[in-house]
């Protein structure tokens, strides 16, 4: 479901007054989608999961009929849901049912009008099409959130909300089951705050952006009232929340270049330091969208250069430099480029490659940056280093590190200027640009890792994380 889709919908019984009284007795009341440039009405049927002839004749209209843009077509089968519709994308935590319950439609609507397969499995930034009134107010449906405490039953989880048990379960769409899982949120209608998936104690959390795309950097923060412990995991890697202010921690994550697109699960576990509240933990599927990168022609190289032999131990060496997760932000702002020549780039961030003629299972991790031998190599940020020395691969490399996960490593290098253990400012001189690895000629290759995963840099210079 587009976007634009959404927003041509519209909900109710108002029709356009040129549209003569007869016709609008015979159209049912429903969803009014607007036509747009390229719309067929065999098409507009299948998105909505009707036929067109049925399509048809709630229109007052024949099948081959051609439509105009700005139409306004019923559709089928949606009767007795009031309002707007408009686009909503799924937060962290949020499922059909607390949609449900926030927006006052049942889960069953909701599905019928996104079309959804798996209900149990709305991801994070799905967009979804949710009811808004006329005045342009979301329905939103009062009620007080309550988090189940260990051996509570559905009568005294009723009773704090002054409700009848069986109400209980039918606001919160259990039909007959009578039990209730600690830690949960249940709905109490009628007290005046509107229903969440995630309980007060665990605060909000928004993750951005969405969706995820490959070699891209994910931002989760999490703000709580009260003082709380987080951690999570995003597939295999595990997320270290830092804090960023009194009331907000952040983790940043990278998301490989080369991860399949689909779905990833997504888990935050909060823990309040305040006695009597229980810790909180969801799990719910995130997307990772390709992220579009071109197939480079194939390169050759030094067979050494990709033995297995020789890229393995200098793989796991890197990624180990790179692990730890330093509790100090010593970065401000967007990076600055490493050097001055910006202007064109010989080899961009994620490109496949294939290196003499192996097969395409190689990418690109870093960006690269004409300069002969001698040109300067600055630091983009403030960071300390935390390594210096020569590869085979990688020849001569400098890298810094900036906290929170945050690394950026600088390769080839005709000569490194600084030590372990240098704290460096932005636009420092840290080395002079070589030819020394992997290399077909002078050239800098930069890399940002973030969470144990290197990332596009250029999304660091236009950006300032988190």
């Amino acid at each position: 479901m587009t976007r634009s889709l959404a927003r041509g919908l519209l909900i109710g019984a108002l029709l356009l007054a040129s549209i003569p009284s007869w016709q609008a007795q015979a159209q049912a009341q429903g969803p009014i989608y607007i036509v747009e440039a390229g719309d067929t009405l065999w098409g507009i049927a299948q998105r909505f999961g009707t036929d067109p002839p049925a399509l048809a004749a709630a229109n007052n209209i024949q099948v081959n009929s051609t439509l105009d843009v700005g139409q306004q077509l019923v559709i089928p089968g949606f009767e007795g849901v009031s309002g707007k519709l408009v686009t909503h994308d799924a937060g962290f935590g949020e499922s059909l049912s607390s949609m449900s319950l926030r927006y006052g439609v049942g889960s069953e609507t909701l599905v019928r009008l996104n079309r959804i397969v798996n209900p149990e499995r709305v991801y994070v930034g799905q967009s979804l099409i949710v009811p808004q009134d006329e005045s342009g107010a979301l329905s939103l449906v009062d009620s007080l959130r309550q988090t189940v405490q260990p051996g509570e039953t559905d009568t005294e989880l009723a009773v704090r909300g002054n409700l009848n048990p069986w109400s209980l379960r039918a606001y919160n769409e259990r039909g007959f089951r009578m039990w209730v899982v600690p830690g949960t949120v249940q709905a109490i209608p009628g007290s005046g705050t509107p229903t969440s998936a995630v309980p007060d104690s665990a605060g909000a959390i928004e993750v951005s952006p969405l969706p995820a795309v490959q070699g891209r950097t994910e931002v989760v923060r999490v703000t709580a009232a009260g003082e709380v412990g987080v951690e999570g995991n995003l597939g295999d890697y595990p997320l270290h929340f830092e804090a960023a202010d009194a009331k907000t921690q952040v983790t940043l994550q990278g998301v490989y270049a080369l991860a399949k697109p689909g779905m990833y699960d997504l888990t935050i576990r909060v823990t309040p330091t305040a006695e009597r509240q229980e810790p909180f933990a969801f799990t719910q599927p995130l997307y990772v969208a390709d992220g579009g990168y071109p197939f480079d022609p194939i390169l050759s190289v030094p067979p050494e250069t990709i033995d297995p032999a020789v890229t393995g131990p200098e793989n796991e060496q890197v990624a180990k430099i790179m692990a730890p997760v330093t509790p100090e932000k010593m970065w401000q702002g967007a990076f600055q480029f490493p050097t001055g020549y910006t202007k064109s780039f010989p080899s961009r961030f994620g490109s496949r490659r294939n290196y003499n003629g192996t097969g395409y299972n190689y990418y690109h991790s870093g960006l690269d940056f004409y300069g002969g031998t001698g040109t300067k190599i600055t630091a983009p940020a403030k960071g300390r280093v935390v390594f210096t020395g020569e590869m085979t691969v990688r020849g001569n490399l400098t890298i810094l590190d900036h906290g929170w996960g945050v690394y950026t490593a600088y390769f080839h290098q005709s000569e490194i200027d600084v030590k372990v253990g240098d704290i460096v400012e932005p636009g420092q001189t840290i080395g002079l640009i070589g030819a020394t690895g992997r290399v077909t000629g002078p050239h800098l290759h930069w890399e940002v890792w973030v969470g144990g995963v290197p990332v596009n840099p250029m999304e660091w210079t236009q950006q300032a994380f988190p």
